[in-house]
């Protein structure tokens, strides 16, 4: 299977792509466990594509601007500020690390409400 790569929809607008970003929490992984990978921000969605050689498809992800309920910063372990805290409508929580954070908070801030 080939790895997953990233391609902007038709008539999406992309914020920043290709960002070095680590994912520490998501549904599909139990507990806090380090995924290092890129994030990709558009104006209609969040995309984190894990690296590595394989199973990344399994802890890749992709979520819809739309599910966000909340978007705030947080820690990192182990007490790094460098966390962005995503919390869907669902109630599924993902956490990245990502550095320098803050414009990617107000980014998502700003385009959730």
């Amino acid at each position: 299977m080939a790895k997953a790569t990233f391609t902007a929809k038709e008539g999406e607008q992309v914020f920043a792509q290709k960002v070095a970003a680590d994912c520490w929490r998501q549904p599909a992984v139990i507990g806090k466990r380090q995924i290092s990978g890129r994030a990709y921000f558009t104006d209609q969605r969040v995309v984190f594509l894990a690296s590595g050689l394989v199973g990344t498809d399994k802890v890749s992800w992709e979520i819809a601007l739309s599910d966000i309920q909340t978007v705030s910063t947080c820690l990192t372990p182990p007490f790094f500020p460098f966390g962005i805290k995503m919390i869907l409508k669902n109630g599924d929580t993902y956490l990245l690390a990502i550095m320098g954070r803050n414009k990617y908070v107000q980014w998502l801030s700003e385009h959730l409400s």
